[in-house]
């Protein structure tokens, strides 16, 4: 049996950078080199939005107002994982069914011009922003109960407890494999 051994498992070889031919450095640097002139050019008027650029990638999903309702929870899972590949992750999600989940992030999230991605950079979308009613939400649905008492006793008003719709985050795509924290 012929192994092939080296002491540099991610040895790069140097390329020429297509923006600039007379420029060559390794396949990382290239990388980052050929995202810095694409962020360059780079304007929300003319750019793909996420959904776009899904469907550019070849995951074909229904608008939500023609996906039946036996198929949403196998949609939103698509949709997920689809996101997950593309270093797309989700947080916070409990509080929403799947139809509701799906609809915003086709309608909105996934509604606006899709930057370029920097390599190896990982986005997150939360759905209970720290914001705004995303503090609200947070307080309701996600803060413990002890948080929820230390607060309160600041006298800071607290919402009333409302039950999550389902249990989701838990099993939600992570970059490491691990759910966030955000203790």
């Amino acid at each position: 049996m012929i192994m092939h051994q080296t002491n540099h498992p991610h040895q790069t070889h140097p390329r020429t950078v297509a923006a600039n031919p007379g420029l060559e450095c390794s396949s990382g640097q290239t990388e980052l080199l050929e995202w810095l002139q694409t962020a360059r050019d780079w304007t929300p008027d003319t750019a793909p939005t996420w959904m776009e650029r899904l469907r550019n990638e070849g995951v074909q999903l229904p608008p939500p107002e023609n996906a039946d309702e036996s198929a949403i929870a196998d949609l939103t899972l698509r949709l997920i994982l689809s996101l997950a590949e593309r270093s797309v992750y989700l947080t916070h999600t409990d509080h929403l069914s799947d139809r509701a989940l799906y609809t915003y992030l086709v309608d909105t999230a996934l509604a606006l011009p899709a930057p370029p991605r920097q390599p190896g950079s990982i986005e997150l979308i939360d759905l209970c922003p720290p914001y705004g009613h995303g503090i609200e939400l947070m307080l309701a649905c996600y803060a413990s109960d002890d948080m929820r008492q230390q607060l309160s006793r600041k006298g800071i008003s607290i919402p009333p407890r409302r039950p999550l719709s389902v249990d989701r985050d838990r099993t939600l795509p992570r970059p490491t494999g691990e759910p966030l924290q955000f203790d």
